[in-house]
């Protein structure tokens, strides 16, 4: 399928052609929005700012959102999957950021230490439409029906019940655990030292042939008592795994990349080498993102695309990469085709490496 760029005739807040993603992009059925923040173009002082409280901010990323989507001749109405990116200061206000949404799609919540724009304390990402028979969850949290936390302290049974929740979900749609093919998990650094016991429930529920996976880990969870978030999607089209250093990946429990209804959706690529086993460029967030973008051109090339057909990445980047990561912008530049894929960039407390300074979540589309 041909990647196309949505681009209002109109865009008063910033300039688009400055940065290394497109504001929307279309391949097939689906349009996919860049993550928006409240960053405009000051008069004033002729910088950049995002700043105000979450209301005034959620405002303006609703803005920026609606112009892209009426670019593509869209409304919110058609939003088929949501995530707010925000702060500690900006999880506090929930109600300014719920109301301000023009769409009764529920919000997966990721808290992050920052965004980009150091002012911000909100970005909202979108997708409309979607390829057939593909279902997103609303995100899942250890939280039964009466709203009550389920093991309370316990990460590893918490991490089970959530993809056994999952399981219960999909059934309503007529899908199995077996039909996933992409899962994100957020969790607290704290839980790092146990992230490898959840193998276990992950290989009795998802495997043998497992989904794309992304982890990454945040100071707190959207529940004050939540060890553990999913976020899951699953396809009643054929699901593929492309065969990418499949020695390395046998012993795991995600897969490099699964292909579905026309889609390739490609696990979070790290610093991790599969050939040693080891870290590529440790601490040296640039080293670490040729080395990624690397990884994502091969894995789309086993796919049947290639890196020019990516529609969409996240970069979620550690504080500790954040002062360099002005460069990735120039590991796109040279390694991405054109149009560039819509891009959500935001800082998270940490990766699960604890030398990795960047990870990258992207999806491509197939011919």
């Amino acid at each position: 399928m041909t990647v196309s760029e949505v681009r209002p005739e109109q865009f008063d807040w910033l300039d688009p052609s400055r940065y290394t993603f497109s504001l929307g992009v279309e391949s097939g059925s689906p349009t996919w929005v860049s993550g928006q923040t409240a960053s405009r173009h000051d008069p004033g002082t002729g910088g950049m700012t995002s700043g105000g409280d979450v209301a005034e901010q959620a405002a303006v990323c609703w803005a920026k959102t609606r112009a892209v989507l009426e670019a593509a001749g869209r409304s919110p109405g058609d939003i088929t999957e949501l995530v707010e990116y925000v702060t500690v200061g900006g999880l506090a206000d929930e109600p300014a950021r719920v109301s301000a949404r023009p769409t009764d799609r529920a919000a997966s919540v990721v808290v992050v230490e920052s965004l980009v724009r150091p002012d911000a304390d909100l970005e909202v990402e979108v997708v409309a439409g979607g390829p057939a028979g593909l279902v997103r969850l609303p995100q899942l949290l250890p939280l039964d029906r009466a709203g009550r936390v389920v093991a309370p302290g316990d990460f590893v049974t918490q991490c089970a019940w959530v993809l056994e929740e999952a399981g219960r979900q999909l059934a309503d749609h007529g899908l199995r655990l077996d039909d996933v093919v992409r899962v994100v998990q957020q969790s607290t650094p704290a839980t790092r030292p146990l992230y490898r016991d959840t193998a276990v429930a992950r290989r009795e529920l998802l495997g043998p042939t497992f989904p794309a996976s992304t982890g990454i880990l945040v100071s707190r969870l959207p529940h004050p008592e939540a060890l553990v978030a999913l976020d899951v999607w699953a396809s009643a089209e054929p699901r593929t795994v492309v065969p990418y250093a499949t020695e390395a990946y046998g012993p795991l429990t995600f897969s490099p990349a699964v292909t579905a209804g026309g889609l390739v959706f490609i696990s979070g690529t790290t610093a991790w080498d599969p050939a040693s086993g080891g870290t590529v460029a440790p601490d040296d967030i640039r080293g670490q993102a040729e080395f990624i973008y690397g990884e994502i051109a091969r894995v789309c090339e086993l796919a049947g695309t290639s890196i020019d057909a990516l529609v969409k990445t996240v970069e979620y980047v550690t504080p500790a990469g954040l002062a360099r990561y002005r460069e990735v912008a120039d590991v796109r530049r040279e390694r991405l085709g054109r149009p560039f894929p819509v891009s959500t960039g935001v800082v998270v407390a940490g990766l699960l490496g604890r030398t990795w300074q960047l990870e990258v979540e992207a999806v491509a589309a197939l011919p």
